[in-house]
């Protein structure tokens, strides 16, 4: 199996910390909007990715937020259940959390051949590839610049796999 990990903030969402946002929270298609009116919108295309990226991959988060907030407007936009052991952790240490997520998969009988990491910012990557050297990081909005671009790039990934060829490193 292979592993995706999303980053949320600025990610997956145009917020850049919605750790900061206030229940209760009401939607309105890809739009949330908190008690105080601040806006959250997921980015174009997530969830249709999300739906395509669960066949392929197993999904998980590493976030450095409040999970009972970010649990909240993932639940709100019915998009909760494609993650599996999640980390929504206040806290930087994004390295632990894949670790842990990692750990919690193996430690479940999945048997994790490839991990990718998907983030805005490269702000974490160096201390992640210190514990888990073969991790492949995708940079959302600069390797990739929408959710369509990405699904079309881990497309042509999976199919370099599967014929046997080598991949390149972006």
């Amino acid at each position: 199996m292979r592993l995706l990990i999303l980053d949320l903030d600025k990610t997956l969402w145009d917020h850049y910390d919605a750790s900061q946002l206030v229940p209760p929270f009401r939607t309105h298609g890809t739009e949330l909007i908190d008690a105080l009116g601040n806006k959250l919108k997921l980015f174009d295309g997530v969830v249709e990715f999300l739906d395509w990226a669960k066949e392929r991959f197993v999904l998980s988060i590493a976030s450095w937020n409040v999970e009972k907030l970010v649990r909240l407007i993932l639940e709100e936009f019915n998009i909760w259940h494609y993650f599996v052991f999640p980390k929504i952790e206040n806290h930087p240490d994004k390295a632990d959390m894949i670790v842990r997520t990692l750990q919690e998969l193996k430690n479940s009988g999945y048997e994790i051949e490839e991990v990718v990491y998907i983030d805005d910012r490269t702000l974490h990557l160096d201390e992640i590839k210190k514990r888990i050297p073969d991790i492949r990081f995708i940079q959302m909005w600069v390797d990739v610049k929408n959710f369509e671009e990405l699904r079309e790039y881990l497309m042509k990934e999976l199919e370099v796999k599967k014929n046997g060829a080598l991949s390149g490193e972006r």
